[in-house]
């Protein structure tokens, strides 16, 4: 069953013991929420980013190496796990290949050379960076330089940002969130009961409870890939 933002005030008050707005106001408590829920996301980043992960196309333009909103590039990107162009579309022959990810820093001469080094188009490169949207936002650049127009050219996998949770109609985006919704209450009690000092001890065990909670779910999240246990890969035989 889905659980939304009214869901946790609900348990969330449970926790404070207070069933109406008295010592604490829905904005705050609404706030509190909120900070424990993008706690929680960052740890599911953390074990299990693969849960977030969206995928979106964007066309090339000839002669255009960066790509910003303007050009349909997302805003939310939080961070960037594949890239793939197609530096030729109309050709049926052309396939997309992956581009590498590589620094700045690395490129020893002019980004916008046509002539960088053993980058081409069969082993393309990409750089990002930026914040924001429009034209000066975040970016995406590409080496070699795209010299066609291609629709759908580009494809990219990429973990968003999350928003925070405003009304009703907005579901908490977290694997299993019948199960650990309360963590995110568990962590706006304490907070909330920490102000002013007013049950330290209380708030402490919530805290505690939370972070017991937390590992339980991260343990669980790395377990969804099998072949991720930590060891050594022989490779060579």
């Amino acid at each position: 069953m889905a659980k939304t933002i009214s869901n946790l005030r609900t348990q969330t008050r449970t926790y404070l013991d207070e069933a109406s707005q008295s010592d604490w106001l829905d904005t705050e408590v609404d706030q509190a929420i909120n900070d424990g829920y993008h706690e929680i996301i960052t740890a599911i980043i953390e074990a299990f980013e693969e849960y977030y992960i969206i995928t979106s196309l964007l066309n090339t333009v000839a002669d255009q190496q960066e790509y910003a909103t303007t050009d349909s590039l997302p805003s939310d990107i939080f961070k960037i796990r594949r890239v793939e162009i197609n530096f030729d579309v109309s050709n049926a022959n052309s396939v997309a290949r992956r581009a590498i990810p590589v620094s700045m820093d690395s490129v020893i001469t002019d980004l916008g050379n046509q002539q960088i080094g053993a980058t081409s188009e069969t082993y393309p490169n990409y750089y990002f960076f930026g914040l924001g949207t429009g034209s000066s936002g975040v970016k995406l650049g590409f080496l070699p330089v795209p010299t066609r127009s291609g629709t759908n050219a580009i494809k990219i996998w990429y973990v968003p940002s999350q928003s925070d949770l405003t009304d009703s109609n907005t579901n908490v985006n977290i694997p299993y969130a019948d199960r650990y919704y309360k963590l995110i209450s568990l962590y706006a009690a304490s907070t909330l009961l920490r102000k002013g000092q007013q049950e330290e001890i209380v708030a402490a065990k919530y805290m505690a409870e939370f972070n017991s909670g937390l590992t339980k779910m991260k343990q669980q999240l790395k377990s969804r890939i099998a072949d991720a246990s930590p060891g050594i890969v022989e490779s060579g035989g």
